[in-house]
Parts: structure tokens; sequence; C-alpha cells
């Protein structure tokens, strides 16, 4: 009984806090500001943020982003090795995020400043979990794949995610081991 009370406790505190970023994605390698203040920071990044999903044409206003934070904690300006912190967006409704999600396809086709940028879902814990393990059988997968035909991967939203086989089109794709 009191193992039936504790799952059922995890699986409502898992579904709360993914309900808590059901809005949300995170942004990765995004370049830090180099300004004092905190407050200049966020301003600059919530600028960029807004230039990134324009030129998406994600269809995104000012009002729609109700906070833009970086994650973690702020790496020493001098040392310019450490990656940029990731950036969370939280938006308005679940439809904008959508909006903003089916738009990454022309993220191929943004100015060059916007190159190498990623746009992820935010997920809990347990959800990164369950993707870290499916892309581990996605490798497995493919590589005990002898013939060479299929490429495996994972796709899904976050709290569907499963491993899809992909037929290779054209012979010269070419693995690197």
């Amino acid at each position: 009984m009191q193992q039936n009370l504790c799952r059922a406790r995890a699986e409502a505190e898992e579904h709360r806090d993914r309900e808590n970023r059901r809005n949300n994605v995170i942004l990765y390698n995004i370049t830090e500001s180099k300004e004092a203040k905190a407050d200049d920071r966020n301003k600059q990044d919530a600028t960029f943020c807004m230039q990134l999903f324009n030129s998406m044409q994600g269809g995104v206003s000012e009002e729609d982003m109700t906070q833009v934070f970086r994650l973690g904690k702020r790496p020493d300006p001098d040392n310019p090795s450490i990656a940029p912190r990731p950036i969370t967006v939280h938006f308005a409704s679940y439809g904008i995020k959508n909006l903003v999600m089916e738009s990454l396809y022309k993220l191929k086709n943004v100015d060059k400043k916007f190159k190498g940028i990623n746009i992820a879902h935010d997920m809990t814990v347990n959800e990164r979990l369950e993707c870290r393990n499916l892309v581990a059988e996605a490798k497995q997968k493919e590589a005990e794949d002898s013939s060479g035909e299929y490429l495996y991967r994972v796709r899904g939203t976050p709290w569907k995610m499963r491993i899809v086989q992909i037929k290779v089109r054209h012979r010269t794709l070419v693995k690197t081991v």
C-alpha cells in the first residue's frame, strides 16, 4: 500500500512538472552577452530570441514570450572555452510553442548569426533519461543492422518518444566510426 502511494505521488509530481514545462523551449549555442548587469544581459537574450523567431517566421510577438532566462551559473567571462549556457523561453500558450516547433525546418535558411542554434522541448528529468536510453538503443540497432539500408532515429514528443526505422534512399551515405 505504501509503495502504491509513493508511486502515485511520483507520477503526480512528474505530471505537474511536465505541465509546468509544456509551454517552454530551450535554445542552445547562443553566445552570452558581456554586459555587467543581469537585466541588460536578459534583455539582450530576449531581443536575440525575438530576432531568431522572426527570422524563422514563427509568428511570435514580444507578448507571447512571458519569460526568457539562462540556465545555470554564469561562467567566468575571462574563460571563453566554456560552452554558453542554454536559454529557456516560456511562451504564453502551447499554441505559440507549437508554431515555433513547427517552424524549426526554417532554421537552415536563416541568417549566419543564427547558424548552429538548436531548439528543443523542455523535458523533465525522467523524459531526458528515457530519451538518452532510446538514443542508445537506436545506435545499437543501427550498429547491428549489417545491411546498412536503415537508419534508426528517436522521434516524437517528449512524453511519447519512440524509435523510428528510416530507409536510406541514397547509397552515398557514409557511416563514420
